[in-house]
């Protein structure tokens, strides 16, 4: 049986949630997410969807699991009367470093994350901001 995030608190989830993904946690990263789950990503390469836990946090791992570094630069959890907006910028290294940001809108009840609709900005090549 997968732990849950052991909080009725969506904003506690949404936290959980980011914590984990910035640990590559993914066993605890999934915890977080209900089973079923009705999961609907827009990446630049186009719509995923998940319909179970294990589905869902799979797509985070093959996202951000191949980072040797992976640093969270920012993050926001705002509740939206029945909504949760979760949004988080990391900087992650695989052979180069990159920018990613992602927003979500999240349906969160009994400590797990039930819906997600999620835009991903994609690997953004990080740019040398040197002075000339």
């Amino acid at each position: 049986m997968m732990p849950t995030s052991k909080t009725d608190d969506p904003s506690a989830t949404g936290n959980l949630f980011i914590a984990a993904l910035a640990r590559q946690a993914w066993e605890e990263l999934a915890a977080c997410l209900d089973d079923p789950i009705r999961f609907r990503a827009l990446i630049p390469g186009g719509l995923r969807t998940a319909e179970d836990r294990t589905s869902a946090a799979d797509y985070f791992k093959k996202w951000f699991g191949d980072a040797d570094q992976l640093v969270l630069l920012a993050s926001e959890v705002q509740p939206m009367h029945d909504r949760l907006s979760i949004s988080y910028r990391f900087r992650a290294h695989e052979d180069q470093w990159y920018i990613v940001e992602q927003q979500s809108f999240c349906v969160v009840q009994g400590g797990h994350i039930q819906k997600m609709d999620l835009l991903c900005s994609g690997f953004r090549p990080e740019v040398s901001s040197s002075s000339t």
